[in-house]
């Protein structure tokens, strides 16, 4: 019988101290939150509101229980969501840049907004919401174990819509970035019934709609941050479909990918230098979720032609799209120039895309629509550190 895991020498296991928990470095922009575990797994970042994007997270640290304190992300966001209409009679809408998460259009928290969590201020104002969770099994098999995860949230008022912006933090080092839309449908009677559904008890059109939204995370793995290396990692069937042919090929270069569900392909961003105490590099690797959407309706734009970019870090790169050009590029597509990304500081950006054709219980207010991924830790640890 195949062995599913290797096994650790119990030596090097117990000889394996973990550093004390740090404070994040200097580059923290804004408030910091710790939070600890029962177990001693322990999450540490700092927050910001920013007028445009809204929640911005940075130095983001991630320590297992008996295990080094390391740093994940250096800056992550939701830079960016473009809004717009099946039937085509409005232009799109930069969501980020032209309207705002930040600012007026952040809604303050209250205890009712936040049951049973802790409300943080910025600028005067409770904004952000901190909450733990139990989040089901950790592991099953002879034996089980229940997990937790942290969460923080904001909320941000547009017009009819509702962003609910969600960061969960989970116990075994995952992390799960969310936008949440709900509100009211945003147009009733204004389109063709090929471009919505009827809703209500008049049976007027709910014009459908695609919001895409675009996510930046810089990651900085461990204490450098210019010596991280993307691979992609695809299994390949054989045309007889019994066997399925790992690949590994290191991105060299700044590069737009696309979702491929025939060969099954993923990225992870490892670092060059830090291994755990097996000898594997330490890495997170993303999970990509709602295929079926991955590039639907979306239109003729280079920047929506691909759901991955990968490109080296610099600071005028703020916006998925629609990004001032004062000195570097107006979108994604335009960020991959061909630098150098091999042992460089790496930034990725995931676009999802979520269609809404409107439901009849939709009519009086939008069922919040989750969007959501995952960033798993790959070799962050020799083996299951719970």
């Amino acid at each position: 019988m195949k062995a599913l895991l290797p096994s650790l020498s119990l030596i090097s296991l117990l000889a394996w101290q973990a550093p004390a928990v740090a404070a994040p470095t200097s580059d923290c922009q804004g408030e910091q939150i710790n939070k600890t575990f029962a177990s001693g797994a322990v999450w540490d970042f700092c927050w910001t509101i920013k007028d445009q994007e809204g929640l911005v997270l940075s130095q983001v640290h991630y320590q297992a229980p008996g295990t080094a304190y390391r740093r994940v992300l250096g800056e992550a966001s939701l830079s960016q969501i473009e809004a717009e209409f099946d039937d085509g009679a409005v232009d799109p809408k930069f969501v980020t840049t032209q309207l705002g998460l930040g600012g007026a259009n952040m809604l303050t928290q209250t205890a009712q907004n936040c049951p049973s969590g802790e409300l943080h201020a910025w600028d005067g104002r409770n904004v952000l919401c901190a909450n733990t969770y139990k989040a089901g099994y950790l592991y099953k098999y002879n034996t089980q174990r229940q997990t937790e995860r942290f969460e923080i949230s904001t909320s941000s008022q547009i017009g009819p819509r509702n962003y609910t912006l969600r960061w969960s933090f989970y116990e075994n080092g995952t992390i799960e970035p969310a936008i949440g839309l709900s509100g009211i449908l945003p147009a009733v009677g204004e389109s063709a019934a090929q471009y919505g559904w009827p809703v209500g008890a008049n049976g007027e059109i709910g014009s459908s709609f695609m919001d895409h939204y675009l996510w930046r995370l810089d990651f900085d793995l461990d204490d450098t941050a210019n010596d991280d290396v993307v691979e992609e990692i695809s299994s390949v069937p054989t045309p007889d479909r019994l066997r399925k042919t790992k690949t590994l090929e290191v991105l060299n270069t700044e590069t737009a990918r696309s979702l491929n569900p025939e060969t099954k392909r993923f990225w992870r961003i490892r670092d060059s230098a830090t291994r755990n105490v097996a000898g594997n590099f330490i890495s997170y690797e993303l999970v990509p979720s709602n295929y079926d959407q991955s590039r639907a309706n979306s239109r003729n734009e280079a920047w929506l032609q691909n759901d991955v970019y990968f490109t080296a870090y610099h600071a005028c790169e703020r916006f998925a799209a629609n990004n001032p050009t004062t000195s570097c590029g107006e979108n994604m597509a335009q960020f991959v120039s061909g630098q150098n990304i091999n042992r460089q500081d790496v930034v990725l950006w995931y676009k999802q895309n979520n269609h809404y054709l409107p439901r009849s219980e939709d009519s009086n207010r939008m069922g919040t629509r989750w969007s959501s991924f995952k960033l798993l830790p790959r070799d962050w640890n020799a083996q299951n550190p719970f």
